[in-house]
């Protein structure tokens, strides 16, 4: 009897073990969760819903976990990224403006998005708008994923308009009448002898935002910023000096544009017309309790608006990383989602199936300033996408910031510093 319940306990136990074993090999077996971080500069409401983007994909796809963190505007983010690729700790995917891609590259820490996008599991590279395409693309090949297009819009106070005697639905058209649109609309209202309402505001200071204005009225007066081949500086040309000239003459001649702008000074009322980026729309209606008027970028001798917005880079990592990074944006710009974004932030569509959709005319048709926007995609350009671009950016935006502040003389400014962006591009390229 004792020996039938030993035999019994000890069959009991080998049972036990077995189903043990089992259990443990099945774990074993089951594939682990592939967590992503990904950096990103989008804040505020923007910053939320593209959060809720992320959220969406990761319960579609219980395999990977991508975990976004805000890192910082987008003119800090860049440092702290080439940061992080020095100490060889960068995320695993990242938001980066568009002119990042070519010095992003070069460091060797990004995969070729290219091998991606031709390969099984690529996508239909022709449903991409080919300026989105520009954006992405160093020396003829994609090193990174374009995700939201934005350009260069005026935005202008239809009440001040009015109040200047000018028609609020005629906005000005080229830049001989973006001066006298702004000359009414520059005013001292309280008759101390001091301005209180501005006609216009840009950026102004030395960044790579001030550059990308800059190059956009560079461009429209016919100039460039590079020779063909991206060896010297060009922006230093007749057009250049143009350009620039205009720029001081709107802050000196005419004194329409404020040197220090006052607070929220489109929001409130005291400046006119701003240019601006399209992807500011939202946040200004909802700052502005006045009626919000929103227009093409004003013409020079070309119909020009340069193009901004923002890209997706993959960073090298172990295979299975680099296919869940690739799964996350190839869902991020699929035609889907690249509606829901488009349509719930006024970023213009990168993906031609989605201009064209019913779904994608019916939005434009009920927001006419997000219209506007995306038909200024017909004569977008982007910035240049190479390596010494941010450089040479930081450069010229030195000499402008100097123009509009000292009163230097334009050309004398731009041959200094298309002299020191030429000793830079030789050290860095050796030629």
């Amino acid at each position: 009897m004792r020996r039938c319940c030993a035999k019994r306990m000890v069959i009991s136990c080998l049972a036990a073990v077995t189903l043990l074993a089992l259990c443990v090999g099945s774990m074993a077996a089951a594939p682990a969760k592939v967590k992503l971080t990904y950096w990103h500069f989008l804040g505020g409401q923007m910053g939320k819903r593209h959060d809720s983007l992320i959220a969406e994909f990761n319960k579609a796809n219980p395999d990977i976990q991508v975990e976004p963190l805000y890192s910082g505007s987008a003119w800090t983010m860049r440092d702290k990224l080439l940061a992080a690729v020095a100490g060889k700790q960068p995320p695993d995917v990242s938001m980066i403006d568009q002119f990042w891609a070519a010095q992003l590259a070069s460091t060797g820490a990004i995969v070729k998005m290219q091998t991606l996008i031709d390969g099984a599991d690529g996508i239909d590279k022709a449903d991409v708008n080919k300026t989105a395409w520009m954006t992405a693309t160093v020396d003829g090949e994609s090193w990174t994923m374009p995700y939201a297009m934005s350009n260069i819009v005026l935005y202008y106070n239809k009440d001040m308009f009015k109040a200047a005697g000018l028609d609020p639905e005629k906005p000005p058209t080229t830049w001989g009448e973006l001066v006298d649109y702004a000359k009414k609309l520059t005013r001292d209202v309280n008759g101390d002898g001091k301005t209180d309402e501005w006609g216009l505001s840009f950026p102004i200071t030395a960044n790579t935002g001030t550059v990308y204005y800059y190059i956009t009225f560079l461009w429209q007066a016919g100039g460039e910023l590079y020779n063909a081949d991206y060896t010297k500086a060009a922006f230093n040309s007749p057009a250049g000096v143009e350009a620039l000239q205009f720029w001081t003459d709107l802050v000196h001649k005419h004194s329409v544009v404020p040197l220090a702008p006052p607070a929220e000074g489109f929001a409130v009322g005291r400046i006119a017309m701003e240019l601006a980026s399209s992807s500011t729309l939202e946040t200004r209606q909802g700052k502005c309790k006045f009626p919000l008027g929103v227009a093409h970028i004003p013409a020079g001798k070309h119909k020009v608006t340069g193009v901004g917005g923002n890209n997706l880079a993959i960073f090298k990592n172990t295979p299975a990383k680099e296919a869940a990074a690739w799964k996350f944006v190839k869902w991020m710009t699929s035609p889907e989602m690249n509606l829901k974004w488009s349509t719930m932030t006024g970023y213009t569509p990168l993906r031609t199936s989605v201009v064209n959709s019913q779904t994608y005319k019916d939005y434009l048709a009920a927001n006419p300033e997000v219209a506007t926007m995306a038909g200024q995609m017909a004569f977008a350009r982007p910035r240049p996408n190479n390596e010494t671009y941010p450089e040479v950016s930081r450069i010229l935006g030195l000499a402008v910031e100097k123009a509009l502040f000292s009163k230097a003389d334009p050309k004398q400014l731009l041959n200094e510093a298309a002299a020191e962006a030429d000793e830079y591009i030789k050290s860095t390229l050796g030629k």
